[in-house]
């Protein structure tokens, strides 16, 4: 590392993240702070912002960006609402059969949607069915976090950490790593870790998941989900976007075709078809979580210039040198744990650049990294954006998630899901290496 340039970045990583773990002060703004006092130190050696700037990750932000707005304008048009009742009534107001639906429908769509994403299509018609049902909806908002973590593994697209992750092995040349061998290794592990959280959460939850008051559930699904659309025009227009997504996503990765170009050009596409609530539907999109990993890249890419990030990668490839089993181990547990604590999309920023690295002995290894952040974040509340945004739509109701009552659910399950993941992949190292 570059001395003494590189300490200085590094101390400024450091508060940064000791600032943003505190909760004491808002995430983007302390993030896009410390991006700034590393380009000071830039400035006082003489080197030019830009340098940094130039090296932020700017496709995965657009390919944020595009996604926020394909939710924010299916939101205006009633689809979630139309969603939450056609899901809904099925069940007939059996809380546990309920449970069951919302969760296996964040499985499916953390496919195409990233965990933040996901967690703001399921988040308000969670809370909205729960409330007029009269159910405890903090039990579901935890578990749609937790699922929407493990179940994004399988998809490039399906999370931040995810994106990065491919586009930097990509862009070390790694070829034999892809979304087909991604998806072929990690969705049987997503299957298994899906049927162990299902049957341990609806057991934990047992007390909160009782029978709702039958008058009631007849009162709420008497109404057709066709009443929910608020706009037809727009309704539809969602409904082709994610059905390009979706397609484009699957089948457009093996002819170059980047997630980030497909989803703002589909994105502001259905924008303008919109016509007359853009600029409200652009101010429903998550700008805090934007500008967070703008600064978060910044400081990421600072580290990287200064050499750090090599140095990381010399200390980790010695220790897993022709030893299998302890990359497999080291790469699973190491980054779970960081992610827990600081967030996993630094994390993966940081540690991508060793697995394009050891994806040269064994094309597995983006897929181990993959694996560790997402389910390292929800080890703790803090670790993944899906973890606060339930947090915070559950406060905006009044009756908040604290970080202890998540941390009781989460952090053990967390835990059980690593290790059933370890021996899984494991296995397929041992297999495909």
């Amino acid at each position: 590392m570059q001395e003494p340039i590189g300490t200085l970045i590094l101390l400024v990583f450091i508060g940064t993240y000791i600032a943003i773990s505190s909760e004491k002060v808002n995430r983007a703004a302390m993030s896009m702070t410390g991006m700034g006092l590393a380009g000071l130190v830039f400035w006082g050696f003489s080197i030019d912002f830009n340098t940094l700037v130039h090296e932020i990750e700017w496709g995965t932000i657009l390919f944020i960006i595009g996604m926020m707005t394909v939710v924010s304008v299916a939101g205006h048009s009633g689809m979630f609402q139309y969603i939450a009742l056609t899901l809904s009534k099925p069940t007939g107001g059996d809380t546990r059969r309920l449970f069951i639906v919302f969760i296996v429908f964040v499985f499916a769509i953390s496919f195409i949607f990233d965990t933040t994403s996901t967690m703001l299509i399921m988040g308000p018609l969670t809370i909205e069915v729960c409330k007029a049902l009269e159910l405890d909806f903090k039990p579901f908002l935890i578990a749609e976090a937790i699922t929407s973590n493990f179940a994004s593994i399988p998809s490039i697209v399906g999370a931040v950490p995810n994106l990065v992750i491919a586009e930097v092995v990509f862009l070390q040349g790694v070829t034999s790593f892809n979304g087909g061998l991604l998806f072929v290794v990690m969705m049987p592990l997503a299957i298994i870790l899906l049927v162990v959280t299902l049957y341990i959460l609806t057991r934990i939850f047992r007390e909160q998941l009782s029978e709702c008051d039958e008058d009631i559930a007849d009162q709420v699904f008497v109404v057709s989900p066709q009443h929910m659309i608020r706009s037809k025009n727009d309704f539809y227009f969602s409904l082709v976007a994610i059905a390009i997504l979706a397609l484009a996503f699957t089948f457009g990765q093996g002819s170059g075709l980047q997630p980030a170009l497909v989803a703002v050009v589909v994105a502001f596409t259905v924008l303008i078809m919109t016509r007359g609530h853009v600029e409200e539907i652009l101010s429903e999109i998550n700008w805090n979580t934007v500008f967070f990993l703008i600064g978060i890249f910044g400081l990421v890419a600072a580290l990287d210039y200064v050499g750090f990030i090599d140095d990381i990668g010399d200390i980790i490839g010695a220790i897993v040198e022709a030893n299998l089993g302890g990359a497999v181990v080291f790469l699973v547990w190491v980054p779970a744990l960081l992610s827990a604590v600081i967030d996993n999309i630094p994390v993966s920023i940081v540690l991508a650049p060793i697995a394009a690295t050891l994806a040269l002995s064994s094309s597995v290894f983006p897929a181990i990294l993959i694996f560790a952040v997402n389910i390292g974040g929800y080890i703790l509340p803090i670790g993944a954006p899906a973890n606060l945004v339930a947090m915070a739509l559950a406060e905006n109701e009044h009756d908040r998630i604290s970080f202890k009552m998540f941390a009781k659910i989460a952090t053990p399950l967390a835990l059980l899901h690593l290790l059933i993941g370890t021996g899984w992949l494991f296995m397929m190292t041992s297999f495909l290496g």
